[in-house]
């Protein structure tokens, strides 16, 4: 955990212990309405120093060119509006946003904006990402007690969030086609990309996604990949649950 977060765990244990002081003192105020204002706190906390961590790595450097401050410009547009769509109380918007954003920065050549840049900037989209999911669990642990309790018994003990992690790294056509390619046989990263008529650096992220959730795993003596356990098991659930939906 980076040193911003710990600190911002700690902002908000110290807030929850004064949150409920005031509660056990203050009856005549809302609950809830005390929650939200606790879960607004938190959120500016984190959009702030998220805003400053994005601003500083895309301080531009006098030698770019008219091309690079182009790119600067648009990851700057896309990464306002997520944190425009989450302050708005669309949390699956700005997460959306931030995905496409990743992309993009994965996809920049460094000889545009700089290795350092691209770098620092996929770092800060990460942490935003990690830190958008955390408030949504804060939401839900402190203000929803019937939704916690619907999805108790829907889920068990599996949170929401646990399921969507678990999902989220499928949830792109390409992804799926590189599970498919894989479900049938070990294959060379150099094979997965001329069946997909994909470029090297594309392909990387793809795989990155699959082989850091556990999905993919790459053979240190042959360098082939090839799906793990977990793997089998959730693209043969949905593959059995969507031929069902159909």
């Amino acid at each position: 955990m980076t040193e911003s977060n710990e600190y911002l765990i700690r902002k908000i244990e110290n807030m929850r212990k004064e949150m409920d002081s005031i509660h056990r003192s203050v009856s005549s105020l809302r609950y809830d309405s005390m929650s939200a204002a606790f879960r607004e706190q938190i959120a500016g906390s984190f959009l702030d120093i998220n805003r400053e961590a994005f601003h500083n790595a895309m301080e531009p450097r006098e030698d770019l060119s008219s091309q690079s401050l182009e790119m600067l410009s648009q990851l700057s547009t896309i990464y306002d509006d997520a944190i425009r769509s989450y302050e708005n109380e669309d949390p699956n918007g700005g997460m959306a946003r931030l995905e496409e954003l990743s992309e993009l920065i994965s996809k920049t050549s460094v000889t545009v904006i700089g290795k350092v840049t691209v770098n620092s900037l996929m770092n800060v989209v990460n942490k935003a990402k990690e830190q958008m999911a955390l408030m949504e669990t804060l939401r839900f642990q402190v203000g929803r007690p019937m939704l916690r309790r619907s999805c108790e018994s829907v889920f068990g003990s599996i949170e929401p969030e646990d399921i969507e992690a678990k999902l989220t790294p499928l949830s792109s056509a390409i992804r799926l086609k590189i599970m498919a390619l894989l479900y049938t046989n070990a294959r060379s990263f150099t094979e997965i990309g001329k069946e997909l008529d994909m470029q090297k650096g594309h392909l990387q992220f793809h795989m990155r996604k699959l082989t850091e959730a556990g999905y993919v795993k790459v053979d240190p003596r042959t360098h082939l990949y090839s799906i793990e356990e977990k793997g089998f098991l959730l693209i043969e659930g949905l593959g059995r649950l969507f031929a069902r939906l159909e």
